[in-house]
């Protein structure tokens, strides 16, 4: 069954459209990449398939239950969402945040006994973590805590993953190191991965589907997206250059973050 069906969705909020008319599945292994400029929906996009913002029109399928209704299968999409700003007297301890990926799966008044804290320490070893899983999740660094959320996010063995800017907030080395990450991810679990992110080129070779969203409008193909330099400058405004070297294609633009 296919993992993620979207249908003649538009997306945002009470009193504003972000973008509407989007069409597009997500099969299994796939490789999906969302680009777009700042405040072009791509956030929303997400929410809007997790569930936590309501269509404002259309469907969105998560194996083959449609989400907005009581569908048990929307806890099936692990999420890694973007970082915010974490305060330095959080309590929690990277186990405790790792923990918490299973919650949508319990009981309310259950609590995690020695099975759950065996998966999640193995899940944490995993992600290369393990001297750190009773640390305080606020002291680690981001990219640790980029890891620790992607932990979290596989508690539930998901059907998919999604990623919200996963780079962003993190130096050069850590974000090259979770590239890595998400490449050998979606290799060894076989999992459909869909991501959010400013720069397709380190996916090059993964990618099976580009969506490209922005001023209310979207599409979705692949490579000739990026060479159509007409329909980016819709997107991004006419400052947008596309150039290809060796094979790689770069987006030239003001925007570089992309929420």
């Amino acid at each position: 069954m296919r993992p993620i069906v979207v249908s003649n969705l538009k997306i945002g909020y009470k009193n504003r459209v972000i973008a509407e008319n989007i069409n597009f599945v997500i099969e299994e292994k796939d490789f999906v990449i969302v680009i777009g400029p700042n405040g072009g929906g791509k956030t929303t996009l997400v929410k809007t398939i997790l569930g936590i913002i309501p269509p404002l029109a259309g469907t969105v399928e998560v194996l083959g239950c449609t989400v907005g209704h009581v569908c048990p299968h929307r806890k099936r999409i692990g999420y890694v969402p973007q970082m915010g700003r974490i305060k330095k007297d959080f309590p929690a301890t990277l186990l405790d945040v790792v923990l918490s990926g299973l919650y949508p799966y319990m009981h309310r008044i259950s609590f995690a006994g020695k099975d759950e804290r065996g998966l999640a320490l193995k899940m944490i070893k995993e992600l290369g973590l393990y001297e750190m899983r009773n640390e305080l999740f606020s002291r680690l660094s981001g990219g640790q805590q980029k890891r620790g959320l992607v932990a979290r996010a596989l508690m539930g063995h998901p059907d998919a993953l999604i990623f919200d800017e996963p780079t962003s907030g993190v130096d050069i080395a850590a974000a090259s190191d979770f590239r890595k990450l998400i490449i050998d991810l979606h290799k060894k679990k076989g999992i459909p991965i869909l991501l959010v992110t400013h720069d397709v080129n380190p996916y090059l070779e993964h990618l099976t589907k580009l969506i490209v969203i922005g001023r209310g409008m979207c599409r979705v193909g692949y490579l000739e997206l990026l060479k159509d330099e007409e329909f980016l400058k819709k997107i991004y405004g006419e400052s947008i250059k596309t150039i290809e070297i060796d094979g790689r294609i770069y987006l030239l633009s003001g925007d570089f973050h992309n929420v």
